[in-house]
C-alpha cells in the first residue's frame, strides 16, 4: 500500500507521522487489497484536523476528525474509516 503524508499550516514531527503510519497499516488486516492512502494533516485554531482518502480496488473511501490533540484525531479518522471498511468487507462477503 502506498501512503501519502501531508501536514498543512505546520511543520509535523516525525513520530508523529510514523504514529500516523503505523494506524494506517491496521487498514491490511481487514483489507489487504488496499491500494493507497493519503493522510492530511491541518492545525487551524488550536484544532487538529486530520483526513484519510482510502482507495481499494472498485471504491474509495474518506474520513475527517477534529480534535484538541493531534493524536486523539488520527485515532478519531482510523476509527471512522476502518467502520467504512467493515462495512463494505461485510457488504461484499454477504451479498448473495
Amino acid at each position: 500500500m502506498i501512503i501519502e503524508f501531508a501536514a498543512r499550516h505546520f511543520q509535523c514531527p516525525d513520530n508523529i507521522r510514523e504514529y500516523a503510519e503505523k494506524e494506517v497499516e491496521k487498514f491490511k488486516k481487514i483489507n489487504d487489497r488496499a491500494i493507497q492512502c493519503q493522510i492530511i494533516l491541518e492545525h487551524e485554531h488550536n484544532d487538529h484536523t486530520t483526513e484519510i482518502n482510502l482507495s481499494v480496488p472498485g471504491n474509495k473511501f474518506f474520513a475527517k476528525a477534529v480534535a484538541r490533540n493531534i493524536t486523539q484525531s488520527i485515532d478519531l479518522v482510523v476509527e471512522k474509516t476502518m467502520n467504512q471498511l467493515k462495512k463494505h468487507m461485510d457488504v461484499l462477503h454477504n451479498h448473495r
